[in-house]
């Protein structure tokens, strides 16, 4: 099945390559999509990164930044999912949108130490696969 522009859908939730996070999905093998992202990212890094300045370095240095986005994603993005689907369940909401609507008109209000830990878990997740090093700080105030 392909989504917008002809880009193929990705797999459904909880699936993930037989081969692991290295292996692709069938009929591919090794190298798998996160191995490529990673090297196209290397590549960036050590080659093109030196060999430009100014707008172009900046831009190189934004497209390694996307590419590691991309890597994380694939690689941690299936189990957090199922983690995800489970902990907005645990609640007794489908997605994020239930969840803020049920946050909005109150009748989460009991359970708001709950739904606390189930946002900070949601952010953390996300901060995983945007930019880990902003988890290395640790939680901040009021956390």
């Amino acid at each position: 099945m392909t989504g917008g522009a002809g880009v193929p859908e990705p797999p459904g939730p909880g699936a993930s390559p037989p081969g692991g996070a290295g292996g692709g999905w069938p009929p591919h093998d090794v190298p798998g999509a996160a191995d490529l992202v990673a090297a196209v990212g290397e590549f960036l890094e050590a080659e093109v990164l030196e060999a430009t300045e100014g707008r172009t370095r900046f831009l190189v240095r934004v497209a390694v930044n996307a590419l590691a986005m991309v890597g994380r994603e694939l690689v941690l993005g299936p189990a957090m999912a199922d983690e995800h689907r489970r902990r907005l369940a645990a609640l007794g909401v489908a997605d994020e949108r239930a969840l803020a609507a049920a946050i909005r008109s109150g009748a989460l209000d009991e359970r708001a130490a709950e739904v606390r830990a189930v946002v900070r878990a949601t952010v953390a997740d996300k901060l995983a696969v945007a930019n880990p090093r902003y988890l290395e700080a640790g939680p901040g105030p009021g956390a």
